[in-house]
């Protein structure tokens, strides 16, 4: 990278830092708790026992994980192309990447349950673990389509364009693992 480009990827970088800050003064802890609590306790309570209850925060973490690659995909497609997108295009490709995506995990739910089962005994897992590991997934999946959202809607989105594109997607990455550290780490889920 020359001193021209490295100029650049700092100036997208300060602007992502500035977006991310900017979307997550609005953000309510106490609301992602409440949302959190409800959807574990709903697991919960229609599991038929702890193993069962555990793969259902399991296989909703596995669906977040999935959902990464879906929405690295979408920020591939339009601004590793350069080309700013359309809310409506966000919306459309993230909803379809999503069906394709329960479809695929109801599909093969077996063979991840049946390797949950075997980390379970390995490592001696703990409700505590799963919740939590459940929430951060949860938190990182929210911030990472409303970031790409509230991008999307700025008047200067272009700006994200000008510097290199895998970098800007490790930035962005880091702030989403730095911010949803922040709130999970206020969260009492059990």
């Amino acid at each position: 990278m020359n001193s021209l480009e490295k100029t650049a990827q700092q100036q997208v970088n300060r602007y992502i830092e500035i977006l991310m800050a900017q979307l997550t003064a609005k953000a309510s802890v106490e609301q992602f708790e409440k949302t959190l609590k409800e959807n574990i306790q709903s697991k919960k309570a229609s599991a038929k026992d702890e193993i069962d209850y555990f793969d259902r925060l399991m296989l909703n973490i596995t669906y977040f994980v999935e959902n990464k690659a879906a929405w690295k995909k979408i920020m591939q497609d339009t601004y590793g192309k350069g080309e700013v997108p359309k809310i409506s295009y966000i919306e459309g490709e993230a909803i379809a990447h999503q069906m394709r995506i329960r479809q695929a995990i109801s599909e093969k739910m077996d063979d991840y349950t049946k390797m949950f089962h075997s980390q379970y005994k390995a490592l001696k897992v703990t409700e505590d673990a799963v919740a939590y590991d459940y929430a951060y997934a949860s938190v990182e999946h929210s911030l990472r389509y409303d970031f790409l959202t509230y991008l999307t809607i700025q008047q200067d989105a272009s700006n994200i364009l000008e510097g290199d594109f895998e970098e800007t997607l490790r930035i962005i990455e880091g702030y989403v693992a730095y911010y949803a550290d922040q709130v999970v780490n206020q969260l009492e889920l059990l």
